[in-house]
């Protein structure tokens, strides 16, 4: 066994020991789940609300601040509406939310691509196809309109945003296969980096580790579990590192706090912030 597969079996076991419902408490705390709750509460119409969930995702990418702020915005900009129920009443708000600050960075391609999605119908066909429809189907028709394939980041993000709506609203995760690929950012590289599961953080090499280590905490926990589930305890993870200046002792200690107040025991979140941070500098 080599340095990174010990690694990688290390990370997989300290995963797995906070149990399924240790890893899938961790979506409560992305950016988008408060919106999610918020929207859901506020609106009665879901399939334009997933429309926008989706929508707004493919926009979640080189923000003018942090992803917290981007969905903030998005539902301070939505409480100008009282009623979401069309296709017109969606791109109005996304047009608004895209003059927003936040959005500032790279707002033409990011206008450019919503219309795309718009253009190529995707915005019509979604709501008439709601809820009945293949939830795989709808990650065809999210990298069709996009224009690109259905690996992609954006995607990703756009069908696991899409899955996080389907639990707030129907109480259950959507049926899709659990090894999706992981949406690979500077954080999710950041960790890859920090536990030291890759020798490079090429986004190829940086998925396959993370792939390796879900198959493993699957075989572990003798049952599956989303890839999407750990990327929300990754991308957190690497969120915080990244605050920390990418510095041992710091990163260790924020990280045991954050785990502690998702719910994990105080081992559990000790030994998952060690396993995170093991080739940080002190």
């Amino acid at each position: 066994m080599t340095d990174i597969d010990r690694r990688r079996a290390e990370v997989a076991e300290a995963i797995a020991g906070l149990g399924y419902e240790g890893i899938i408490r961790f979506d409560e705390s992305e950016p988008e789940y408060e919106f999610l709750i918020s929207a859901t509460e506020e609106f009665e119409s879901t399939k334009h609300l997933a429309l926008l969930t989706i929508l707004a995702t493919t926009q979640d990418y080189q923000l003018n601040g942090d992803a917290q702020r981007f969905w903030e915005t998005l539902e301070e900009t939505l409480q100008n509406w009282d009623t979401l129920d069309s296709e017109s009443t969606v791109n109005e708000v996304l047009a608004e939310f895209m003059e927003q600050p936040v959005n500032a960075r790279l707002r033409d391609q990011k206008q450019d691509r919503l219309v795309r999605m718009i253009d190529n119908g995707f915005g019509e066909w979604f709501p008439s196809q709601y809820p009945g429809v293949d939830p795989y189907r709808v990650w065809e028709e999210i990298a069709e309109a996009l224009e690109t394939t259905m690996d992609k980041k954006t995607v990703v993000l756009a069908v696991k945003a899409y899955d996080e709506f389907n639990l707030i609203v129907n109480g259950e995760y959507l049926d899709l296969p659990t090894d999706v690929p992981i949406p690979c950012d500077l954080q999710v590289k950041r960790v890859a980096r920090a536990a030291g599961i890759v020798e490079d953080e090429s986004t190829d090499v940086v998925m396959d580790a993370w792939a390796d280590v879900m198959d493993q905490v699957n075989a572990i926990l003798e049952r599956p579990v989303s890839m999407f589930r750990v990327d929300s305890i990754v991308w957190q993870a690497g969120q915080i590192i990244s605050k920390h200046n990418d510095q041992k002792e710091p990163s260790r200690r924020a990280l045991q706090n954050h785990f502690k107040n998702t719910g994990l025991q105080e081992e559990q979140a000790q030994q998952l912030a060690s396993e995170f941070t093991t080739t940080l500098s002190s």
